[in-house]
């Protein structure tokens, strides 16, 4: 073992089992590996045997269902009610096994026939349905819970994590802003944990002390009138005989705070991390390990978690997602070649409110079982890659690492493509770092680059193959004046030029966070919509924390409705129902899409054998997209 990870790699005993580091893979609900089964697929084994293989200590998956198994249509949930659901549940724990990790269940705690807390509660961050969960169910599902852990230990699992964080059902009961009963259950703090507390003691009695019971909670809900730190220790000190492990996560299943349950760029590098060092260090948490969770990027984040003192454990998800090789790279003092994570929640979105699950920055994710029956390149090809954006430098690594010759052309001074924006945006500084590591992998690669160079048809003579991946260009709709605005690319770098008062032509995802990004450096702006919501365009979760940020600004106005009309010097005409109105503006920013460079894609076909195109070029789209499209486009060459 490198000395220079001496506290995240050490071993450690739990609950009678070896643990050989302080990595935990938390647990991802991979809906999209199922069709409707009710054990685990073979892709949904290799999920989480991979990350046994990347070297975690500790593997988390999820999930199961207690109590009377249904297929809602939707979700992933496993029925462990018939011993033969059990045997892919027994095969992936010894898969696990096999790279010597250790493995635990996630229990999410959804109570059935929408029982809730009490009445108008949210179900699992749906709307506010739910209904009073009376005493007879609550003791029934407490049976289930018993049942469903005994059939999850005598499948081979190793433990248990309880899923009481995030204002997920469990979680409802322990906040008082959500738990409003008069019973025994409702009240005081340790009215409040009682029945959580009586779940737990009921599994520890029927397992015993050889199976890990991990418990997630909220160390603040940062709500006004749910769990602050204070609270969230209260909590902990009096569950903390039944378990072995603390897991302080933080926030709540809420457009509002989901942001701090699944950090992004609204906040700093591992924003909850101190959470669990303020139970950690209060002296009131004695009897079991804590853990954090929360944008844990690398290895040297998890030592220097481990090594101050603020964690006993460190839990990653998106980490493992965006590089599976993240412990690997770590171990040979290569945390630069880790690809980072962009904090999108892609991820998340794909995998719960689309058909596959996708990351902006690994394309493998969703395709590694395919991926393992793509043969190598039948022979090596001089490949010329147009367009140094994202999906070019991926295109350009990708075919360089299948033995490729590449040349990757560029027309201007440096490689990023469109999201060089990001260098100029505090909260986009997670991609901003993707940026830069692409960047640096190219220039760790064979890859030769000419900047400066706008390829032409006569460039390409030689090459066997050519990947277009020129990118893409604002959409100039035909309103009057149009001339007179500023492309919203162009405002990056340029921010004090435009003047105090602005109005921003376009309310999708672009224009709302231009629009934010202007108003945080003091700028007075209007966003004219002309659909009946902003940002209709962006990722469900990425949306739902853009328009919070949005709404804490006072100096940011959404008008939607509203069809852009004539814009003169120093004003713009709209039309909203019917009626026309006019806003005077020292800049008018134009943010109403990008159109594909077909064209200049088109003008390379034909003059190799082989031709792709990715990318904008293609159709504009996200980050993910340009990556996958140029990581496909090299694997067929």
């Amino acid at each position: 073992m490198k000395q220079v990870y001496k506290h995240a790699m050490s071993p450690v005993r739990i609950a009678g089992h070896l643990l050989k580091n302080r990595i935990i893979s938390g647990p991802s609900t991979i809906h999209t590996t199922s069709n409707g089964q009710v054990y685990p697929s073979e892709y949904g084994m290799r999920f989480f045997e991979a990350r046994a293989r990347a070297g975690a200590g500790l593997v988390t998956c999820a999930c199961i269902t207690v109590g009377d198994s249904s297929d809602n249509g939707v979700t992933c949930n496993w029925d462990v009610t018939r011993p033969n659901h059990l045997n892919r549940l027994a095969e992936m724990a010894e898969r696990i096994h096999f790279y010597g990790a250790k493995c635990t269940m996630e229990i999410i705690g959804i109570f059935p026939e929408g029982y809730t807390v009490c009445d108008g509660a949210l179900i699992l961050g749906g709307p506010r349905t739910g209904h009073f969960m009376p005493l007879d169910k609550m003791m029934k599902y407490k049976e289930d819970c018993v049942n469903a852990v005994m059939a999850i230990k005598k499948a081979g699992f190793d433990g248990i994590m309880i899923h009481a964080g995030h204002n997920v059902p469990f979680a409802q009961f322990l906040s008082p802003l959500t738990n409003k009963r008069s019973d025994e259950y409702g009240g005081s703090t340790e009215k409040r944990c009682r029945y959580v507390k009586e779940v737990l003691q009921a599994i520890r009695a029927a397992i015993g002390p050889d199976m890990i019971l991990d418990l997630r909670v909220s160390g603040s809900e940062f709500e006004p009138g749910g769990i602050n730190i204070e609270e969230g220790i209260r909590i902990a000190e009096i569950l903390q005989e039944h378990v072995d492990i603390i897991q302080v996560s933080a926030g709540m299943h809420s457009p509002e705070w989901r942001t701090v349950a699944h950090p992004c760029g609204f906040l700093p590098p591992m924003p909850n991390v101190f959470l669990a060092e303020t139970f950690k260090k209060s002296g009131r948490i004695k009897k079991p390990f804590i853990s954090t969770i929360g944008a844990i990027r690398n290895l040297s984040d998890a030592e220097s978690i481990i090594a101050e003192g603020k964690a006993d454990f460190v839990v990653m998800v998106r980490s493992f997602i965006a590089d599976i090789d993240v412990l690997k790279k770590g171990l040979e003092e290569r945390d630069s070649d880790v690809t980072p994570c962009i904090r999108c929640m892609r991820c998340h979105d794909s995998d719960n409110y689309s058909h596959h699950m996708q990351c902006s920055v690994n394309p493998r994710v969703g395709m590694e079982h395919f991926l393992e029956r793509v043969p190598p390149a039948p022979r090596a090809k001089n490949v010329a890659v147009i367009g140094g954006g994202p999906a070019g430098m991926q295109a350009a690594l990708t075919a360089a690492s299948r033995g490729h010759t590449v040349t990757l052309f560029e027309q201007t001074q440096s490689l990023g493509g469109i999201i060089k924006f990001a260098d100029h945006v505090s909260f986009k500084y997670p991609l901003k770092n993707y940026k830069d590591f692409m960047i640096a992998q190219i220039e760790k690669s064979q890859v030769t680059v000419r900047l400066n160079t706008k390829a032409s048809p006569a460039d390409i003579e030689g090459y066997d193959a050519v990947i277009a991946a020129v990118g893409s260009v604002p959409l100039i709709p035909p309103i009057p004046g149009i001339e007179k605005a500023v492309r919203a690319l162009e405002v990056y770098g340029n921010e004090s030029a435009l003047g105090k008062n602005l109005v921003v032509v376009g309310g999708g995802q672009v224009g709302c966070e231009t629009a934010l990004h202007l108003t945080r450096l003091g700028k007075t702006v209007t966003i004219l919509e002309m659909r009946d919501t902003p940002a209709p365009d962006a990722s469900p979760t990425h949306r739902d924390e853009l328009l919070v940020e949005m709404k804490k600004e006072k100096e940011l106005t959404v008008i939607c409705g509203a069809v852009c009309t004539a814009i003169e010097e120093g004003k713009v005409s709209y039309l909203q129902d019917n009626i026309t109105k006019t806003l005077n503006a020292d800049a008018i920013i134009l943010a109403a899409g990008m159109k594909p460079r077909r064209m200049e894609a088109d003008a390379f076909i034909g003059l190799t054998d082989l031709y792709h195109a990715a990318g904008d070029c293609v159709r504009p789209r996200t980050v993910e997209w340009a990556v996958k499209e140029g990581f496909y486009a090299a694997m067929n060459l």
